[in-house]
């Protein structure tokens, strides 16, 4: 790391209540406690992930924020993070603020978007991202610590405030954290990483920015159309608006649990046949009371094998006006 100072400004503190309790009176977390980011924690996060306090990780311009790594840095450190966690966090804020992200809207919005961190590759293993049963849940502390640094950013850096940019009318509890890893090992299809560009030996961090959390219940399906059409019908049930600003790059993630995968393997059928499948029917008259489904091209299909065996269910998270951006993991060699 270069030896580039800290900047922010430094606070001394009685104990650890009168640190608590000040940092709660002052709106910086989320309402839990959080790990105190002394320049020591925040130096060793900045270590581990080979970057200069000062490296800018993106911008809100319509805000007037830059993020830097010390920014990253410090709410990683009070999120509860491990210094190896960091290089996922921050590949997560980056592809946050990519532009196509749309931290502005997404963060503001009326509706309460919440941000999906999803992680592949060998970093999944090595700090321990929980891919499989209660994956999307409390329990595990990469998961956890990681999408809560990153919505720790969105609130202390990105100013994403409640009752003040953040104009949310109800919000929603995933916005504390929503951190899960695609079940590469328990899978025979192709990582979403690697669909989208990476080799399979390389770490990514996918962020996906949703509007709605709904679930494809189907027990009764044994074909891999019949699943389909049961997301299909989740789809069009809450239906995905075009937008200008995004064009045809729209995206919407299934995450397809193992009791619906089983039958798409034994059927032979990959990622590619389930968005062949449903693409075509994207365009076709919904039905009464049913939504479009303004998914542009057929890409824009994540597909993501995860969670615990029991329930037949495939998750559907359905975007706010934004893309799905997948960045690289790099940590400190």
């Amino acid at each position: 790391m270069a030896a580039t100072a800290l900047a922010a400004e430094a606070h001394a503190f009685r104990d650890e209540q009168d640190l608590q309790e000040t940092y709660h009176a002052n709106g910086w977390t989320d309402g839990l406690p959080i790990v105190a980011p002394t320049p020591e924690r925040v130096e060793a996060f900045l270590d581990a992930a080979g970057l200069a306090p000062d490296a800018l990780l993106g911008e809100v311009p319509t805000r007037e924020v830059r993020v830097t790594a010390e920014h990253a840095a410090i709410n990683a450190v009070m999120a509860g993070c491990r210094p190896d966690y960091f290089p996922v966090v921050v590949a997560a804020v980056r592809a946050h603020l990519h532009e196509k992200a749309n931290c502005h809207s997404t963060t503001g919005t009326l509706s309460g978007a919440v941000q999906t961190v999803v992680v592949n590759g060998p970093i999944r293993t090595e700090i321990g991202i929980e891919c499989g049963a209660g994956c999307m849940g409390p329990g595990f502390r990469a998961n956890a610590s990681i999408g809560r640094a990153l919505r720790l950013v969105i609130r202390n850096v990105c100013r994403a405030i409640p009752g003040v940019l953040d104009r949310a009318s109800f919000s929603s509890p995933h916005r504390f954290s929503f951190c899960f890893g695609e079940n590469e090992e328990g899978s025979s299809w192709t990582p979403m990483h690697v669909e989208r560009g990476f080799r399979a030996d390389e770490s990514a961090v996918t962020v996906h920015s949703v509007m709605t959390v709904d679930s494809a219940v189907d027990f009764v399906s044994r074909t891999p159309e019949g699943l389909c059409d049961s997301m299909l019908a989740t789809l069009r049930r809450n239906g995905i608006a075009g937008d200008e600003f995004l064009g045809e790059d729209t995206t919407a993630m299934l995450v397809v649990g193992p009791e619906h995968q089983r039958f798409f393997d034994r059927a032979g059928w990959s990622k590619d046949d389930i968005r062949d499948y449903l693409f075509p029917k994207f365009g076709e008259d919904p039905g009464p009371g049913g939504r479009t489904v303004g998914i542009g091209k057929k890409e824009g299909i994540l597909i993501v094998a995860a969670g615990g065996d029991g329930m037949a269910q495939t998750w559907v998270l359905l975007p706010h006006l934004a893309i799905a951006i997948t960045e690289p993991v790099v940590a400190n060699a």
